[in-house]
């Protein structure tokens, strides 16, 4: 056996098309499966799983953060900024990396985050 990386990450969502629009149009990842209760979609070689749970959810302690790798990340933070996405700000951390943060709108954060220093 030898690990490969993420498969995929699945997110249980309090409402379903709110979720898949904010992943969808605000993010503009790919949506690839589309159920009644569930919908993935692709950003890149990552794959994220909705899962519909009736308005159950609520983001508890000790949940989860990825961090998607991407270049062009200047015009990214400006994009979603410019959609009303609540973003951190964009750092330059000491390791090389330049990121930002948000969160979806069920309060799953998300980070994206480019290698060396960016355009």
């Amino acid at each position: 056996m030898s690990i490969q990386g993420i498969f995929y990450v699945a997110l249980h969502v309090s409402d379903l098309k709110r979720s898949k629009l904010f992943y969808s149009e605000k993010l503009k990842w790919t949506l690839e499966t589309d159920e009644a209760a569930v919908a993935g979609l692709r950003f890149g070689d990552g794959y994220v799983v909705l899962l519909a749970d009736g308005g159950q959810t609520a983001v508890k302690p000790g949940g989860m953060h990825v961090a998607v790798k991407l270049s062009g990340i200047d015009a990214e933070y400006s994009r979603l900024k410019v959609l009303g996405v609540p973003v951190s700000d964009l750092l330059s951390q000491p390791w090389g990396e330049r990121n930002f943060s948000f969160k979806d709108p069920d309060g799953y954060e998300w980070s994206y985050g480019e290698a060396g220093g960016g355009t």
